[in-house]
């Protein structure tokens, strides 16, 4: 384990919890297993009506000190950007990273992460590749999806907005991300649902700042007919896609240090990349 003397920075993790109780002990434990030891754990209970929260707190007994559980002020089901802001605003650590309630991170993820940005002081936030899994935690290929999600160039830290305004290509489970670049671009935008809110605030980063990639696995992302990417995946929702690109570009625009002509050519180019996405998805635009 790595000595929390030794001058690591914290490191906050952000978990929501909506009715997660059939996955978020093994989540939890995915997490306390890290060989970074120099963390708190921020569970949200975004209004649950079943055992999670309940679950969450045993485990809060059994590890004392480590274990955060949050709720919003009106204890209702307010989702899961607001949830993640909640928790980030509650934050203690320098840096964030994010898990959801069904999901597993391997035990060597925050102590390779945490090096990284210690490494590059000008990187936002560092990456890394995730496989799927089912419901029973079996590795899955998805719909032909090579089993490791997540893609980069390794090395040095890179500028890879031009790249992540055509897709999404980073998995949010394996970002580490400074907690005062957050700061910078406003936190995850609170919309509508399956709004790709991970996606925009990633592309807001990417657009002020350098990032990290690391080419191993160093998460699992749990598939299954209830989260979060399941229904957007089965949805074809391109109002989302649109959303994205509204929302992103009308933060840009109000930078006042960021050249017009600039701006265009990004705007141009995601304008065309999302009739792109929309022919695919057979939608008439």
């Amino acid at each position: 384990m790595q000595d929390m003397s030794s001058g690591n920075q914290r490191v906050s993790v952000v978990v929501p919890l909506y009715n997660g109780g059939k996955y978020i002990e093994s989540t939890l434990m995915s997490i306390l297993s890290q060989s970074y030891d120099n963390y708190e754990i921020l569970v949200v209970n975004d209004g649950s009506t079943d055992d999670g929260p309940e679950k969450v707190t045993a485990i809060m007994k059994e590890f004392p000190g480590r274990i955060r559980l949050l709720c919003h002020p009106d204890r209702g089901n307010h989702w899961i950007a607001a949830s993640r802001n909640l928790a980030i605003r509650n934050a203690h650590g320098t840096y964030v990273a994010f898990i959801d309630q069904d999901d597993l991170w391997l035990p060597k993820k925050l102590e390779s992460q945490v090096e990284a940005l210690q490494r590059f002081p000008q990187a936002a936030f560092v990456y890394a590749k995730s496989a799927f899994i089912d419901e029973q935690g079996a590795e899955k290929h998805l719909r032909g999806i090579h089993p490791a999600f997540g893609r980069g160039v390794a090395g040095e830290p890179q500028n890879v907005f031009r790249k992540l305004i055509k897709e999404d290509f980073i998995p949010t489970l394996t970002v580490l991300v400074r907690k005062s670049c957050l700061e910078r671009v406003g936190l995850f935008d609170e919309g509508p649902r399956y709004e790709f809110e991970d996606w925009l605030l990633l592309s807001k980063l990417a657009f002020f700042y350098k990032v990290i990639f690391v080419p191993e696995v160093l998460s699992k992302y749990r598939w299954h007919n209830s989260n979060y990417s399941f229904c957007l995946f089965d949805s074809g929702l391109h109002h989302s896609d649109e959303h994205y690109t509204i929302t992103l570009f009308s933060f840009l625009m109000r930078q006042k240090e960021i050249p017009h002509q600039e701006l265009m050519k990004f705007l141009r180019q995601r304008i065309w990349f999302f009739f792109l996405r929309a022919r695919s998805w057979g939608v008439s635009l």
